[in-house]
C-alpha cells in the first residue's frame, strides 16, 4: 500500500481530476453543469472559485469514463444512482435490458436478477476494487511529484484560509499546535490524514 493519507479526506482540483480520470475539462464541466457528477467538496461559483472533488467523485467519474462509449448518458445516470462506490465489494454487476433499463444485480457471484434471457442486452461488471486501487496509486504518485507539504489558499475552501495543499487542514490550526509545543507524533495523531513528510514540509513553510 502506498503511504498516503486517507484518500476519503482529500480534495482534488479539476486539473488533478483530469489527470486521475483521463477526462477532459470540457467533459467535467458538462457533467457538472448537467448535474450528472458534480464536485461534492466545493462547487464552482464563478471565476477564481475552483471545483474540488472528493475521492468518491473520482470513483464515479472513472466508472462513467469507462462506460461512456457503451451507455447513453441517461443509462449512466441510472447506473450512478444505483452504484454504491463505498461498498466493500471487489465487483458489482449491472444488466442493461433491450429497453435500455439499467438493473442493479449486486456483487458478482450472487444470483442474477430475474430477467428473461431475451430481455438482456448487456451485462456490465464494474471492478470497484481495481478502480479504487488504481486511483490510490495514482494519487500517491501525484503527491510524491508535487504538492507535499505545500501551503495553499483557494477561494471556496475553508473560507479561503491557508491550508496544507490537498487537504482541508488549515495552516492556522497547525500553527496553533506548533506554538503550543505539540510534537509531530501528537499532531499526526490529531490529523491522521497527514503524512510525516507533509508535516515536516508544512512546518518549514510556516516557520519561514
Amino acid at each position: 500500500m502506498i503511504d498516503i493519507p486517507d484518500v476519503t479526506k482529500l480534495a482534488f482540483t479539476g486539473r488533478e481530476v483530469q489527470s486521475l480520470t483521463s477526462l477532459s475539462a470540457r467533459r467535467l464541466q458538462y457533467w457538472d453543469k448537467t448535474d450528472f457528477i458534480r464536485p461534492s467538496v466545493a462547487a464552482r461559483q464563478g471565476r477564481g472559485w475552483p471545483r474540488l472533488y472528493a475521492f468518491r467523485d473520482l470513483v464515479q467519474l472513472r466508472v462513467a469514463a469507462q462506460l461512456r462509449d457503451q451507455l447513453s448518458l441517461q443509462a449512466l445516470r441510472r447506473l450512478k444512482a444505483a452504484l454504491d462506490v463505498d461498498a466493500p465489494f471487489a465487483e458489482v454487476r449491472f444488466l442493461v435490458t433491450s429497453s435500455h433499463e439499467v438493473v442493479y444485480v449486486g456483487p458478482t457471484g450472487q444470483p442474477k436478477a430475474a430477467k428473461a434471457p431475451g430481455q438482456i442486452a448487456m451485462t456490465i461488471d464494474v471492478p470497484l476494487r481495481e478502480i479504487r486501487g488504481d486511483l490510490e496509486r495514482r494519487i500517491g504518485s501525484m503527491r510524491r511529484r508535487h504538492g507535499i507539504g505545500d501551503v495553499a489558499a483557494d477561494r471556496g475552501v475553508l473560507g479561503g484560509q491557508e491550508r496544507v495543499a490537498g487537504t482541508r487542514i488549515s495552516a492556522a490550526a497547525l500553527k496553533r499546535l506548533v506554538g503550543a509545543g505539540w510534537n509531530d507524533a501528537r499532531i499526526l495523531a490529531e490529523y491522521p490524514d497527514l503524512r510525516p513528510g507533509d508535516l515536516r514540509a508544512a512546518r518549514a513553510r510556516l516557520a519561514g
